[in-house]
């Protein structure tokens, strides 16, 4: 758990950090600001979803863990639609950059939940 924290931490915060600085200089607009912000807010959830299912099934049977894995990741997925058309629909937010800021980091989201899901699974070898 502390190393996805930390993944996250070094990855969220200082692009938090970075777009605020930029909204403040006037170099992003309002409008880029909220998409940046909105995309970055979708994926973090998402991937705290992916932990909190991910740890719900340690220990369990195989039948729980498949479905809260399996089942997890539909119920993300559906989030993640959800959440897009909203903020695409209802909120006043540059649509291009939104949609970039959040393919983005969903495949580094992915990427990174791979990585230490596959970590914590590996068995030390004898």
């Amino acid at each position: 758990m502390k190393k996805i924290s930390r993944t996250t931490f070094y990855l969220y915060i200082p692009l938090i950090i970075i777009s605020y600085v930029l909204y403040l200089t006037a170099i992003i607009d309002n409008r880029s600001f909220v998409s940046i912000f909105t995309a970055l807010f979708l994926n973090l959830i998402n991937l705290f979803a992916a932990l909190l299912f991910y740890y719900l099934s340690i220990n369990r049977s195989n039948q729980l863990f498949m479905l809260l894995n399996i089942g997890g990741m539909g119920v993300r997925v559906f989030f993640l639609l959800f959440g897009v058309m909203m903020s695409l629909i209802f909120l006043e937010i540059d649509k291009y950059a939104f949609i970039f800021i959040f393919l983005i980091f969903y495949i580094t989201s992915m990427y990174a939940e791979i990585k230490y899901f596959n970590r914590v699974n590996q068995k030390p070898r004898d």
